[in-house]
Parts: C-alpha cells; structure tokens; sequence
C-alpha cells in the first residue's frame, strides 16, 4: 500500500492536475453537441470519393486524378467508413479524439524541452482556442497531421537527446510517425524532412548511423506513394478558388490564432511580457530547442508563403497547423518553471476569456453548427409548406451531391427545384423568371460566383421579403407584389444609393449634357445619355469607398438600362478600385451578355463582392463607367450604384466579422 501511495503522489501533482484540467476543458469544447456538427465542403468532398467498390478505384479516382492531398487520411476514411458507417460523428470521431490527443503530447513535448510551465501554455493554446478546436471538428488531414507531429517529434526527441534507454522502441515509434506524416499532408511531410535534417546536427556519433538509417527507412516507405506524388504536382495548387497570401497574411494569422479579440491579444501580451520577467535560468541549455521551434514553423510559413506567391497558391492556416504548436512553444519558451499559484491563475484567467470570445464573439458554435447547405433546403421547404407548391419558384445552387445528400437526409422533393447553372446565362435566366406565373421566388446558394442573378430575379420579383444568412451561404424569398405590412422593409438592407437618371443626378456623379433622343422610340420624353462613335467612356461614378460602404462584407452593384438602335452592343460595364493610382480590382461584365434584342430596353449589371477582394489598402477609391470600346451607338438611363449589407458572416470561421 506504501508503495501504490508514492507512486500516485508521483502523478497527482499540480502541474498533472492542471493538466487533466485543460485536457477535459479542451475535450467538452470539441464534444459539445458533438451529433449536430455539420459536414464542411471538404469532408463532404472526402466521404462522397470513400464511395468506391475496391482499392484500386479509391487510389485512382478518389485520391490520384481528383484530390491534391496524399493519400492517407483517404485511405483511413475509406476503411474506417466501411467498419463503423456514414454518420457524421462516427467520421469525425478519430479526428476529434487526435485532437484532444494533441493536448497531452504538446505539454510532454514542451516540458521536456523546456519546462511544465511552458507545457502547460502549450497544452492550454491548443484545448481552448477555436483554430484547434475546428480542426479538431472537421475530418480532414489537419489535425491528424498535427497530432503525428507531435508525436514523431517526441519520439524523434527521445532518440536524439535521450539515453540509451528504449532507444529502438522511440526509434521505431520514430520511423513510423513519419511515414504517417508523409502519408498524411505535404506540408506535414516537409516537417518530417526538416525535423529529419534538424537531427544530423545533434545527434551523438554512436547514433548516426541508426539515425540516417531511420530517415532512409521513412523514404522507403514513402515510395509507394511517389507516383501519385508525381501526378499531383502537375494539378498545381489550388489557385482557382485560393487567393495568393499578402503581406500581412501572418498579422492575419496572429489575429484568427487570438480569435480577433483585443481581449485575448492584451492577455496574450501580458504573457509573453511575463516571460521575460520570470526568464528561463536554463536559457542556454534550452536554447537549442527555442532555435528548431522556431525554425520548423519559420520554414513552414515562409516556404508556404514564397511558393504561393510565385508558383500557386497554398498557403492557408489550415497547413501551418503542423507547426503550430512550436510557435506557441517558442514565444514562450523564455519562462522559467512558475509558482502553482501563478500557473492556476493564468490558465484560469486565459481559459474563461478564451471560452467566452469562442462562444459570444466567435459565435463558434452557432456558426460552424449551422450547415447552410442544409439550412437552405429546410427554409425553401417551410417557404413552399407556408405559400403552396404553386406559387413558388425555387431556385438553388448547392454543389450537386451535397445537395441530393441533404434532400435524402430531409426527405424532401427535389423535382421543382431549379439550379441557376442549368437554366442558363444571364439572358436564358431572365426569360425563365418572365415565364414563371407564381407569385414567389426562393434562390439560395453557397459560394454562387454570380450575384447579378440576384439582381436580375429583382427585375421581376421587385420585393425581397427575406433573407437568410450562414457561412459561405445565402437564402432569399422575393415576390411580384409589395407586402401589405407597413413597416415592410427590403430585407437585404440597403447602406449606399445614388443615380444617375441624365434628368438629375445623385453624389458621385460627372456632370454631363443630356439629349433627347429622336421621336417614336421607348425613350420618348425622356433624358437619356447616347454614345456613339465620338464617345469611347460615358460620364461615370467616383468615390472614395469608405464612404459608401459599412464593412467589407457588404456587396456593390452596379445596373445601367440600355437600348441597341440597331445591333447588340459589345461595350462593358466596368468597376475599378484604386489605392493610390493601384489598380487593386478590375471587373466587367459583357452588355450583350445581358441584352440579347434590339431596340429593347434592358438592363445589364455588374455585382462586386467585397469579401473576396483584398481591401487592406489605403484611400481606396471606386470609379464605375461603360466603356464603349467599339465605339458602338447605343442609348442608356438610369445609371445607378446600390450598396447592400451582404452576407455578414460569409467567411466569419476564418475572418473577423
């Protein structure tokens, strides 16, 4: 019985304690209604590529031809999705229980190299904060990634700094972490590698030899998987809906890390500040360990960066997830081991603000809870229920098989619902409208590139009655007739509006000369602006855009009513932003991509949508004009710019909001 008591007081101390404490903190806040949680457009994209009959398939069509990542984490889905089913908290399972996995190995890492103190830090960075916290959530390559990491940097630190003691044991584990990591993610693979070559600096001469061998047998292992490396590479990135990193992508990344919170950013201060006050005695003999964290994260972030800049675009934070966790030991690896009292106090203080910024500020599980994929087939279903299947048109754009999963899930008919993409162009979609005899029209979509169609269903169903929101996705109900409410409103509130009709004109507008154009036409008694060919650019629109806009969130659009005397015109409607003589966005769209007759009055539009252009420049200015570059004879009016709130939390789990 003494023997049992001295070995428990071994563990039951309170740096053990506190750890417990962050460990189980850290799993409640990954659990919490866990059965709710939400596929992403990536885990959706993973499991429907599960759904082959052998092997062979799952490599070539699920990871080879259509995937940019190695092939692991889709094997491991593969296999695991046949053993234990589709349901979403069977297929996050293994992800979240890594993720809280992660918590333990960062603290042993951390203390090893350093001290509890600074284990302790480490493990609290990642059991309370949202970014591990998310990808804790999503079965993806991220967290795994992050968790074989660690863990072959713990055996990696046994074998190159430890004693002889389990040496072929750490070794082993070692080598197959590694593997794991390869297999795992590239970005993690390029960690193996420079966790690898950190190694032949360090390691003792009785170990080169076994080490070097190591690091062969983790090539060998990765051979396998060279010749899907190799068809990988000639995709390129995923520079088509990826946007190259700024320069101020890390203050960025520093700021989504702290959950975008001065709260959290002055706690944060505050420690590292107090690291400096109770510095490390051991500064010298750690200073190895300050230098390889640092430098596996720099290399990380800095090859990332450079290759997106200049080759394709990859750099996200969900890559520099691997390195993370040394970027937290790093900036506090200057502490000294602290009194119980000050570690209590400080995680209790940082774990409450963190908790509540996640919940109140970050709206973490609300907004991440909410599946607007399924969430826009729910409210189309209770809008038809409410107003009679006839009387409403629905149109959604939802990726092809999210949208039959969810139809399938919710059991509902899926026959009367329109995708925009199916209907056609600007002009078909116009025409589809015009034919429709019901009163109502729904459109819901997620990521739709084309906001114009909005606008254009607004020519036809003039009133939007209401509007829906949830990351990365929008549901609108319009109608033919003007609601009887008297306190009715347009719901997507309108923040900016100016015109130019040639009559009068709104601010922001160049002077210009109206005419009259000749008798018998549509334009009749009316002041219309005419180019021709002594006219290459009408009078336009200038301001500078903060004076139009409320956030970067919210969404332009720019509509001019046209009318082609004779042929369909090729002239363009164009927005331009500027800072300081910069063009920073350039955006046309086509007349005749809207106006298909002449000797019609029709209008043509041009959406700018804020939250995918970079905005982070000074004195932005907005120019919008038609540029007549055929210099074509044409006549148009009512030339109008509207400002509209937009989606406010559209990319709300990665950007402020």
């Amino acid at each position: 019985m003494k023997k049992i008591s001295i070995h428990w007081k071994k563990y039951l101390n309170t740096d053990n304690v506190l750890l417990l404490l962050i460990v189980i903190t850290g799993a409640l806040l990954r659990f919490y209604n866990y059965k709710e949680l939400p596929f992403t457009f990536d885990e959706f994209s993973a499991f429907f590529r599960t759904r082959f009959d052998n092997f062979q398939d799952l490599i070539y069509y699920g990871v080879k031809t259509t995937d940019t990542h190695p092939a692991g984490v889709q094997v491991f889905m593969y296999y695991w999705i046949k053993l234990f089913g589709e349901s979403g908290p069977v297929v996050k399972l293994p992800f979240t229980i890594f993720g809280i996995l992660t918590i333990i190995v960062a603290y042993k890492i951390a203390g090893k190299w350093f001290n509890n103190t600074v284990g302790l830090f480490a493990a609290l960075f990642i059991a309370v904060l949202q970014y591990p916290i998310t990808y804790s959530q999503i079965a993806r390559p991220y967290i795994s990634g992050m968790f074989f990491s660690l863990l072959m940097v713990w055996f990696w630190t046994n074998v190159v700094f430890g004693s002889g003691k389990k040496y072929y044991l750490n070794l082993t584990g070692y080598i197959i972490c590694g593997a794991i990591c390869a297999y795992n993610h590239h970005f993690s693979l390029m960690l193996v590698a420079l966790v690898g070559f950190s190694g032949l600096i360090y390691v003792k001469k009785e170990k080169l030899k076994s080490y070097i061998l190591s690091g062969v047998v983790i090539f060998l292992l990765y051979i396998p998987h060279l010749p899907i490396f190799a068809v990988q590479l000639q995709h390129g990135g995923v520079e088509e809906w990826l946007g190259k990193p700024e320069p101020d992508f890390f203050l960025n990344y520093i700021e989504y890390i702290l959950h975008f919170s001065n709260l959290m950013f002055i706690l944060s201060c505050l420690l590292i500040v107090a690291g400096f006050i109770y510095f490390s005695k051991n500064f010298k003999e750690t200073n190895k360990f300050r230098i390889l964290s640092f430098s596996w994260f720099s290399i990380s972030f800095l090859t990332g960066y450079f290759y997106s800049v200049y080759v394709n675009a990859v750099l996200q934070y969900s890559v520099l997830i691997f390195t993370y966790p040394f970027l937290v030991m790093f900036v506090f690896s200057f502490y000294r081991d602290i009194k119980s009292l000050y570690k209590i106090v400080i995680i209790i203080v940082f774990t409450s603000a963190s908790i509540y910024t996640l919940i109140y500020e970050r709206e973490h599980y609300e907004l991440f809870y909410d599946s607007g994929y399924e969430e826009i087939l729910i409210e189309s279903a209770k809008v038809i229920e409410e107003k009679g299947k006839g009387n409403v048109t629905t149109v959604l754009y939802l990726p092809e098989k999210i949208h039959e999963h969810y139809l399938n899930k919710l059991q509902i008919d899926g026959d009367d619902l329109y995708n925009p993409a199916n209907i056609g162009n600007f002009i078909k979609f116009r025409e589809f409208l015009k034919k429709q005899s019901s009163y109502y029209l729904i459109i819901g979509w997620a990521g739709f590139p084309n906001l114009e169609y909005l606008v254009i269903a607004e020519e036809i169903y003039p009133y939007m009655i209401q509007k829906k929101t949830w990351f990365n996705t929008d549901f609108y109900l319009f109608s033919k007739i003007k609601p009887e409410k008297k306190d009715y409103s347009f719901a997507d509130r309108i923040i900016y509006h100016s015109e130019h009709n040639f009559d009068k004109h709104g601010d922001g507008w160049d002077d210009v000369k109206p005419i009259y154009t000749l008798p018998g036409i549509s334009y009749k008694d009316d002041r219309v602006l005419r180019l021709d060919k002594t006219s290459e650019y009408s009078p336009g629109f200038h301001a500078e855009l903060h004076n139009i806009i409320e956030k970067k969130t919210n969404i332009i659009y720019i509509s001019v009513d046209a009318l082609m005397p004779d042929t369909i015109s090729n002239a363009l409607l164009v927005c331009v932003l500027k800072s300081e003589d910069k063009v920073i966005d350039w955006r046309a769209n086509n007349f005749n991509d809207f106006i298909d007759k002449p000797n019609k009055r029709l209008s043509v539009h041009l959406a700018v949508k804020l939250p995918d252009i970079n905005l982070n420049y000074p004195d932005i200015e907005i120019s919008t004009f038609i540029w007549n570059k055929n210099l074509e004879e044409f006549l148009v009016d009512d030339f109008r710019i509207v400002v509209r709130e937009g989606n406010p939390v559209i990319y709300s789990l990665y950007y402020d909001f």
